[in-house]
Order: structure tokens, then C-alpha cells, then sequence
């Protein structure tokens, strides 16, 4: 038995890790299409798109992110209790809602544009991105749809593939979008003698991609569904059985979707938030236009762009988690569910730690590897990155208990305490640009309280629901131990190495990896992950063998 649950949960971790890799591919996708897309629209554009992606990720997070957790989670329930036709009608359902929730917020965006962005943003520069980012909505809902139906069935692999051909195609596209655009735009701001055009038309090139990319990503979901899973013809046991009524199916669905997306939304509306207060704060307090640029885009297009890459992990565990906890909750023993939990919240954590560490310690290094710097931009993002490091802990673990409270049942529970947390962050926000000179940074202290407030509640949530508890010494000590490790060591071999080639590329990458090896060697010498934890990896088998050669792997 103690075997089987132990097959049940690699298989979950499996899972889990297949779309962790295709995210954290997909983040470091978009780090290195942002590079390029960053130096080519500079601190004007890259604000105006910034704002403008604040918006769509909104309206997209309100009509589309609800759609994958809702439909794996009832996909994953029909499908445990031997009903593949009701599955399926689960599905045709979802692709309904998607048609129509997906085209009014196609019509919002697309239609009020320029609302948006000259009456309530005062930015008129973001339209053109806008008008360009409206269709991505719609597409997006029914790919939303296709994932979740796949992630229900159990496997996570098409999932991984859509995202990673929807991120190559974006990456390809942005680039080219941002460049033709901005240089159009370049030429009208010299024509008629104005600085507009260049930011308005750089920032709608760089959205071309996500638009492209989302298109490609559904073509992918169809294909798939297509060759494994439109079969024909039904089987005599199907045509026999009481099909779930496809009014009930959608009363069923919207209910689900709506506390996951104020939830998710939440996360969103603060980022949304963000960008207004601080964009009127600046206006108020006399800061000039090119302070707030370099100060959003260090933020926003750098600071936020590298603290989210970790979260990848983080988010696709949380995926795997809502319809594997959803599918063994009536059939599995608590010690199981409580097992697959733990799990998800170690690994998460072997990740988000060593990077919170990885990143305040080769903040500036990184940024001058991967950013072309602009007077002030690059030092201020690398002291926002020592500040804010922390929220890539905090917010990936907030990420994976709303994975669990969500499989567990209790799926408004995320929502409502990610409302309390947003309405703790605006006061501290507001309260630090009002009353402290502390500018950008101010936003950075409101994320942290943000995130920390969001675990105190999911947890206290978890606990009175079905009394978990951590391992705190496997799940966060030892990994802080050995992060602090590879943290020095990173440090070290940085300024050991730039010391005798003088090259901040070859420096940068060099520690990478002396800080992989040291973290991997760390975490076996401390005990922080054992034999059968590694024997749960893909290749576990391999990993083991090749550990004990090395003499690293605790007995």
C-alpha cells in the first residue's frame, strides 16, 4: 500500500514537473524575447506597454484564467467516477461559456480602447497595443478550455507543448513587431515633430506576438484534440448511460470559475492598481516623466519580469495539484492527500528560495547581462530586487495552497483572502507614497505584504479544513540552509572569476552554475531531499546512482 501511495504521488509530482518545465521554459522564453523587445522601445515604450498589458491581463484574467482549474477540476471528478461521456460534455460546455465570456471581453477592450486609455489611464500612447491585445482574449478562453479538458483527463503534456510553440511564436513576433513598429513610429515623431508615435507604435509591435503566439497555441489544443481524444463513435455502455444535463454542467461551471477568477483577478487588479497610483503619484508629486518611466520600467519591466520566472514551478504544481487532490479526495486516505500536499509545497519551495537568494546576490550582474542599461534604470531594479526577493517565497507559496484549497473543495476561500490581502496592500501603498519618501519602492513593500498576508490566511484556511501541517524542517530550513550556501558560493565565484577575465557575461554564467552544483550538493548533504524523494524525479533511478557515487546521498 505504502508503495502504491508513493507511485500515486511521483506520478502527481511527474505531472507536476512536466508543466513546471514547460513553464519555466516559457519564463525564460520571455525573459530573452523581453531583452531585446526592452532595448528596442526604451523606458517610454516599455512603459506604455507595461500599462497597456496591466489592462489586458486584467480583462483576460476576468474572462479566460477561471476556465482550465474549473474544467480539469470537473473533468478530473467525472473521469474518477468512470464517466468519459460526461467529461466530454463538461468540455462542450466550457467551449460555450468561452465563445461568449471570451467575445464580450474581446468587445470591452477592443471597442473601449481609447476610453481606457485617454479618460481613465490618461495615456493615449497605450490604445494601438490595446486594439491589438482585444482578440488575444477571445482566443485565450477557448484555449483555456482545451487545457483544462486535458489536464482533467490526467496528463499535462499538451498543456506543456501548446504553452511552449504559444511562447516561441510570441518571442519571434514580438521582436519583429516591436522593431518595424517603433522604427514606423520613430519616423512619424520626426515627420511631425512630436514624442508620441514611437512609444504608441513600438508598444502595440510588441503585443503583436502575444496575440500570434495565443492563435498558435490554439492550433496546437485543436490538432491534439483532434488526433487523441474526438473519437467518432460511442460505445454501447456510453449510449446507456444518464448524461449530466448541459444547463446544470454550466451552472455548475460558472459557479467554479467565479471565486478562482476573483481570485487570480485580485492578483491582477493589484498590479492594475499599482500602475494608476503610482502613475498619479508621480503626476501629484511633481516627479518628472522620465523619473517615472525609468522607475516603472525598473519595476514593472525588469524587477517584475525576473521575480516572477521562479513562480513558474510554483504555478504549474498548483495546476497538477487542483485536479489530482480533486480526484482522490473521496477515493484516497488522508495520509495520501496530505502526502501530495507536503509535496507540492517542498518542491516549490526547493525552487523559490534558492532563487529569492539567487537573485539579491547577482541582482546587479544579471540585469547588466540581460538589460541594455539606461541611466539609473539597471541599479534601481537591482536594489528593488534585494528589497522585494522575498515575494518570489511568498508568492509561490500562496500559489500553491490556492492550488490546494481549490482541490480540496474550498475554492472561494483563495478569493476571499487575496480581497483582505489587496485591500491590506493598497493602504500600505498609498500610506508609503503619501507619507514616506520612499517612491517605487513603496510599491514593492505593499507586494510583500501582499503575499505575506495572502499565506497567513490560505494557511490558517488549510488548517481548519483538514489539519495540515508542513514538514518546516524538510520543506524550509534545509533548503534556507543550503540556499545560503550556494548563495556564497555564487557570490564568490562571480567576484573571483570577473577578477581574472574582467567579463560580466562569462562571470555571470560561471556562477550559475558553481550555484547549481552547490545548491544540488547541498540539498543531499543536509538531507534536504533523500532517496526516495529524488527516486519521485523523472530519471529518480539515475539521480540516486549517480548521487551515491558521488558519495552526497545521506543513507
Amino acid at each position: 500500500m505504502a508503495e502504491k501511495q508513493r507511485g500515486r504521488e511521483a506520478n502527481f509530482l511527474v505531472q507536476g514537473s512536466i508543466l513546471a518545465i514547460a513553464s519555466v521554459i516559457v519564463r525564460l522564453i520571455g525573459i530573452v524575447y523581453r531583452i531585446p523587445v526592452t532595448n528596442i522601445l526604451g523606458d517610454g515604450g516599455n512603459a506604455a506597454y507595461s500599462n497597456a498589458y496591466a489592462i489586458y491581463s486584467l480583462i483576460w484574467m476576468i474572462s479566460s484564467f477561471g476556465i482550465p482549474t474549473a474544467v480539469s477540476k470537473m473533468v478530473a471528478e467525472r473521469m474518477g467516477n468512470q464517466q468519459p461521456w460526461n467529461a466530454k460534455r463538461v468540455f462542450a460546455v466550457a467551449l460555450l461559456f468561452a465563445a461568449v465570456v471570451g467575445g464580450l471581453a474581446f468587445s470591452i477592450l477592443f471597442f473601449g480602447a481609447g476610453f481606457l486609455a485617454d479618460d481613465i489611464y490618461k495615456r493615449p500612447e497605450i490604445k494601438y497595443a490595446l486594439m491589438i491585445l482585444a482578440p488575444t482574449v477571445w482566443i485565450s478562453a477557448f484555449m483555456g478550455a482545451f487545457r483544462g479538458f486535458f489536464q482533467g483527463q490526467g496528463t499535462m503534456v499538451p498543456t506543456a507543448i501548446s504553452q511552449i510553440i504559444e511562447q516561441v511564436v510570441n518571442a519571434v513576433m514580438s521582436v519583429v513587431g516591436a522593431l518595424v513598429l517603433w522604427n514606423l513610429g520613430h519616423r512619424l515623431d520626426l515627420l511631425h515633430r512630436v514624442e508620441f508615435y514611437s512609444d504608441a507604435l513600438g508598444a502595440a509591435g510588441g503585443t503583436v506576438g502575444t496575440f500570434s503566439g495565443a492563435f498558435a497555441g490554439l492550433i496546437v489544443c485543436i490538432v491534439v484534440y483532434r488526433l487523441y481524444y474526438n473519437e467518432k463513435r460511442k460505445s454501447e455502455k456510453e449510449l446507456q448511460q444518464t448524461k449530466e444535463s448541459r444547463r446544470m454542467l454550466l451552472q455548475t461551471l460558472v459557479l467554479m470559475i467565479l471565486p478562482i477568477t476573483l481570485n487570480s483577478a485580485i492578483y491582477t487588479i493589484s498590479g492594475v492598481l499599482d500602475s494608476f497610483v503610482f502613475s498619479n503619484y508621480a503626476s501629484l508629486s511633481g516627479m518628472s516623466d522620465e523619473m517615472y518611466k525609468i522607475s516603472w520600467n525598473a519595476y514593472e519591466g525588469k524587477y517584475h519580469l525576473l521575480t516572477h520566472v521562479p513562480l513558474a514551478f510554483a504555478t504549474a504544481l498548483s495546476a497538477s495539484a487542483v485536479p489530482n487532490l480533486s480526484r482522490t479526495l473521496k477515493t484516497s486516505k488522508p495520509s495520501e492527500i496530505m502526502g501530495k500536499i507536503r509535496l507540492a509545497i517542498r518542491f516549490a519551495m526547493l525552487i523559490a528560495i534558492p532563487s529569492c537568494i539567487g537573485l539579491a546576490v547577482l541582482s546587479s550582474p544579471i540585469l547588466q547581462l540581460l538589460f541594455r542599461s539606461t541611466p539609473g534604470s539597471n541599479e534601481l531594479a537591482s536594489r528593488l530586487l534585494m528589497v522585494g526577493g522575498i515575494t518570489v517565497i511568498l508568492y509561490s507559496f500562496s500559489t500553491i495552497t490556492n492550488g490546494v484549497l481549490q482541490g480540496i473543495g474550498k475554492v472561494s476561500e483563495p478569493a476571499r483572502n487575496a480581497a483582505v490581502s489587496l485591500a491590506a496592500h493598497m493602504v500600505i501603498l498609498i500610506l508609503c507614497l503619501a507619507f514616506l519618501p520612499m517612491g517605487i519602492y513603496a510599491v514593492v513593500i505593499a507586494d510583500i505584504i501582499f503575499g505575506l498576508m495572502m499565506n497567513i490566511m490560505n494557511f490558517r484556511s488549510i488548517y481548519r479544513t483538514i489539519r495540515f501541517k508542513p514538514e518546516i524542517r524538510q520543506t524550509f530550513v534545509l533548503p534556507l540552509i543550503s540556499s545560503v550556501i550556494m548563495g556564497a558560493a555564487a557570490w564568490g565565484s562571480y567576484q573571483g572569476i570577473y577578477h581574472l577575465v574582467k567579463s560580466n557575461s562569462i562571470s555571470v554564467l560561471a556562477a550559475i552554475c558553481v550555484a547549481v552544483a552547490v545548491y544540488a550538493a547541498a540539498l543531499l548533504i543536509t538531507g534536504a531531499i533523500r532517496e526516495n524523494d529524488l527516486k519521485s524525479f523523472p530519471k529518480g533511478t539515475l539521480l540516486v546512482k549517480l548521487a551515491k557515487k558521488t558519495h552526497l546521498l545521506r543513507a
